[in-house]
């Protein structure tokens, strides 16, 4: 460290020379022409050092002062009327009155800011003004000296923990800093000192184009807000350095201060993300403070309500219950505070909704505590459970009106001995099961061979238990063979109406119901019930995954996590991401967890006419699933297999605006797992992986110093582009795009062909919305076209972004940029919305231009969506082209906005680049 104290500044001249042999800039102001000439001869003569402005106008006085590095002003107010208070009321140089006139109320002022008056008549004054000026300037600079001595002290003082200040000469020495610079950037070796600020940052900046360029910004903009990413042993650092010119009385020396910004960078970047995924959950997200007050809730949370999300947070969660819930709510967190191992809970509420209507609502909470470990809150997920609540309440209503109207149904009577075994079956029990009373023998063995074998001991037993009297009322339900073989269930009731003396019963009844149809339904209650236990796990896991999504900055990364995280759900056996290879659609894995050959052989198939299930989501980009049975002992028939070798598979495309990165595929040994609502809540995951996927490539092709260049053709006459220039013999190349909602903007340059006609033809074209000619020449001219879909549009969703466009001599070619390991095809196949014969006739690797922007700098970020779109669209259009080639009503025409809303869309754009680039 240079060290705190300022003792070893050289404060430009500070002590280097006397004050008499200083040079003094003089401004003098005077109304009287001869006092002018007189005085301005009179100073020069008198002190060579002392230079004179003589001015007549307080506005000629300004101008002056602005102008000139001004040691002090001279003037005489007389007849000069109003003085401005910024002419004598500042801190850049003293004031001396040179007058004769008293001090009157217009001028009050000026004489309260005078340094010292000198009367103007008698012999002598003008040596007595001359050594005035000179005393005054001498005393002005010891002023300036000491505040700046003051002021650095001060920056020192204030500096925050993660800010130092150093001060800086023109060749970048360090003079002085606050803190140890090689102790503050984690790139530099902190045991050594540092003299020369740029040549310590050199050493701490990546030996890249990128950190090469970060360092000449440094250097060349030393009072530029510059962000800067040093290398540390762990991990980097951002920094972000602000300068400032200190006045030539400080020796031309510069503020610098630097702060470390790295949390910031990172917290900001994952926070993005993160909020876009939350936003897109279909559950609803909230959470609560320790008084219960909505500190966050999701769009979907507030939709379900009527509200916008704004208007909820800030609430106490009893302003949306329904009256008594608020009770319910605050138990269960109560539960979770007695058994803090629970982790979660989940409870029904009934919510008032915004128009008075309520909705029943599923929670599940997690109670969060601060870092004293003290509770301070709780999040969760909320889940709209109105409709399976009133289908749970119309089926028991249903079964309660049912057993009430049991006693007029039409129900089998049977009749039955216990002593004898004789049993007497009535013509509705018999038609039950699709005989007649004379076609059944009145035995207890008839009923017995009839009764499913599974379930014949159970019905034996509770009629043994009403025989001996263990039981009054016998009930049992079981399975009976019809005479076309079906099975039907039976719910049969019964009880003992006579014994005999030795108290053995000797006749039984009892009824016969069909509950088949009841017991379809309460299986399908039961399925769904089970179905919607498994769909609360299921959300649970995508929930999770998809927040894990944020923490993820490589694709590798992301398909491990996903993998890993599914299979620790314990809800499947096999995961893993594939990825196309070849040219049949063929999968290779790139993260497996689990472990299930039989699932892994059935996704993937070394088959050539039949394609497996990935394959198939590969291609159609929808999810397929199956169920298989392992084992050759596996048959047909009721109550044979086992569920153990029962899989079910199903595979997930990962999918980004209808192209297909990859494939996720996940096994169980539940049959029939994949309802169609856990498909769906797969389907989301499959679209936020295709969305991180895609992230992470236009991260890389923008963050990379090679990229890879592929460039494709088309030799289709039939497409726009080629049709036009084929008609007119001219090239026609694409100049820029813009992205405006529903539509995009296409700017097209025309060499060597009639503008106007090549505007006609491309209109023409279904895919062509509109044409306008934006500027003509002698050979050809801009077109701006409205189109539904770019090429540029199309390569952002793989990844990619487009080079050159050009159309001419019959072909269509394009020069696409992508990462490394892009894969071609699915470029290609992009690009096949436009025409399908697109070929790749070129293919390099090449070094990343130097003019892409730095992520930490991009100007761009400075902007709204809105903004950029607006800015964009009138410099392609020729706005800022002068003469203009489009005026401001025929731009707010295309945006389909109105000119004044144009105009202050353009100027908010233009005043926050400015502010981005001058830091204001």
């Amino acid at each position: 460290m240079i060290g705190n104290d300022l003792d070893n500044i050289a404060f430009a001249g500070a002590r280097q020379t006397d004050a008499a042999s200083r040079e003094i800039e003089v401004v003098y102001l005077d109304s009287d022409p001869t006092a002018r000439e007189q005085i301005h001869e009179g100073l020069a003569d008198h002190d060579a050092e002392i230079t004179v402005t003589s001015v007549a106008t307080t506005d000629a006085a300004l101008e002056a002062a602005a102008s000139t590095d001004v040691s002090c002003l001279v003037l005489d107010p007389t007849g000069m009327g109003d003085i401005p208070a910024a002419l004598v009321s500042n801190d850049r140089y003293p004031v001396v009155l040179y007058t004769d006139a008293t001090a009157p109320n217009s001028v009050a002022t000026v004489f309260d800011d005078a340094e010292t008056i000198v009367t103007k008549q008698g012999d002598g004054q003008l040596r007595l003004l001359a050594e005035k000026v000179v005393g005054v300037a001498s005393a002005s600079v010891d002023r300036t000296e000491s505040a700046l001595r003051d002021a650095v002290s001060g920056i020192e003082s204030r500096a925050e923990a993660n800010e130092i200040a150093i001060l800086l000469s023109d060749d970048g020495a360090v003079q002085w800093s606050s803190e140890a610079v090689s102790a503050f950037v984690s790139g530099l070796d902190d045991t050594v000192e540092v003299e020369d600020f740029y040549d310590a940052m050199a050493g701490a900046l990546p030996d890249t184009p990128s950190g090469r360029r970060q360092l000449q910004r440094l250097r060349d903009s030393p009072t530029e807000s510059v962000a800067v990413r040093v290398s540390g042993n762990d991990r980097d650092q951002c920094l972000l350095r602000r300068g400032y010119e200190l006045p030539d009385v400080a020796g031309g020396l510069t503020l610098v201060l630097l702060r470390d910004i790295t949390e910031t960078a990172r917290r900001d970047a994952r926070m993005a993300l993160l909020d876009l995924l939350v936003e897109r959950a279909q559950d609803g997200l909230y959470t609560l403070d320790e008084r219960g007050v909505l500190g966050f809730c999701n769009d979907s949370f507030a939709a379900t309500l009527g509200y916008e999300a704004d208007e909820l947070c800030g609430k106490h969660i009893s302003a949306v219950l329904a009256p008594g819930e608020l009770p319910k709510g605050q138990a269960a967190v109560e539960e979770l505070l007695e058994a803090p191992e629970q982790g979660s809970t989940t409870v029904d509420l009934t919510f008032r909704r915004k128009d008075g209507t309520e909705r029943e609502f599923s929670f599940n909470h997690t109670l969060t505590r601060d870092d004293a470990g003290n509770y301070n809150g709780v999040i969760g997920v909320a889940r709209d459970v109105t409709e399976r609540n009133r289908r749970e309440r119309e089926y028991q209503e249903m079964m309660e009106r049912f057993n009430f109207a049991l006693e007029g149904a039409e129900l089998g009577v049977w009749d039955w001995n216990p002593k004898t075994n004789d049993v007497t079956f009535d013509e509705r029990w018999t038609g039950m099961l699709g005989y007649t009373t004379a076609e059944l023998e009145p035995h207890y063995e008839t009923w017995a061979d009839l009764v499913h074998p599974d379930d014949l001991d159970r019905a034996e037993q509770a009629l043994e238990e009403l025989k001996d009297g263990e039981t009054d009322l016998y009930q049992c339900e079981f399975r009976m063979r019809t005479k076309d073989g079906d099975w039907r269930w039976i719910r049969d009731l019964g009880k003992v109406f006579e014994w005999n003396d030795d108290g053995e019963a000797i006749r039984a009844v009892g009824i016969h119901q069909d509950i088949t149809e009841e017991r379809k339904r309460q299986n399908e209650i039961e399925r769904q019930r089970d179905e919607l236990v498994t769909l609360d796990r299921v959300n649970v896991l995508v929930q999770d995954l998809i927040r894990a999504l944020g923490t993820t900055t490589t694709q590798d990364e992301l398909a491990v996590t996903v993998c890993d995280r599914i299979v620790e759900s314990e809800l499947w056996d096999l995961a893993w991401i594939g990825e196309r290879s070849g040219v049949n659609d063929n999968l290779t894995p790139t993260a497996v967890a689990g472990g299930d050959e039989g699932c892994f052989d059935s996704i993937t198939s070394d088959n050539q006419t039949d394609s497996s299930p990935g394959e198939t989501a590969l291609r159609t980009g929808t999810i397929q699933t199956t169920t298989i049975k392992r084992g050759s002992e596996v048959t047909s028939g009721e109550g044979t297999g086992s569920d153990r070798e029962t899989r079910s598979i199903a595979a997930i495309p990962i999918v980004h605006s209808d192209i297909v990165h990859g494939v996720l595929c996940v096994c169980t040994d539940q049959p029939d797992a994949f309802t169609t609502r856990v498909e769906e809540s797969f389907a989301v995951l499959g679209e936020m992986l295709g969305f991180a996927f895609t992230a992470v490539q236009n991260r890389r092709l923008l963050s990379h110093d090679k990229i890879l260049e592929l460039t494709f053709e088309s030799q289709n006459a039939d497409t726009p582009l080629v049709s036009a220039a084929n008609a007119y013999g001219c090239r026609i190349e694409a100049v820029g795009s813009v992205d405006i909602g529903p539509a995009h903007l296409l700017y097209l340059a025309v060499d060597g062909g009639p503008i106007d006609a090549v505007s006609e033809q491309l209109r023409s074209h279904e895919d062509v919305l509109d044409s306008r000619v934006v500027c003509t020449d002698d050979d050809g001219g801009v077109l701006e076209l409205q189109v539904t879909e770019t090429i540029q549009s199309l390569l952002l969703d793989v990844g990619a972004r487009r080079q050159t466009l050009v159309a001419e001599e019959g072909k269509l070619s394009i020069t696409v940029e992508a990462p490394l390991d892009a894969d071609s095809r699915t470029i290609q196949e992009a690009l096949a919305v436009c025409t399908s014969d697109f070929t790749l006739t070129a293919k390099q690797e090449r070094e990343q231009a130097n003019d892409v922007l730095d992520a930490e700098s991009d100007p761009r970020d400075h902007l709204t969506d809105r903004q950029q779109e607006v800015l964009r669209t009138a410099f392609l259009a020729g706005y800022y082209a002068w003469p203009r080639d489009t005026n401001a009503e025929q731009l707010a025409a295309t945006l389909d906005i109105a000119s004044s809303t144009l105009l202050q869309h353009l100027r908010r754009a233009e005043r926050n680049l400015i502010d981005a680039i001058f830091d204001i």
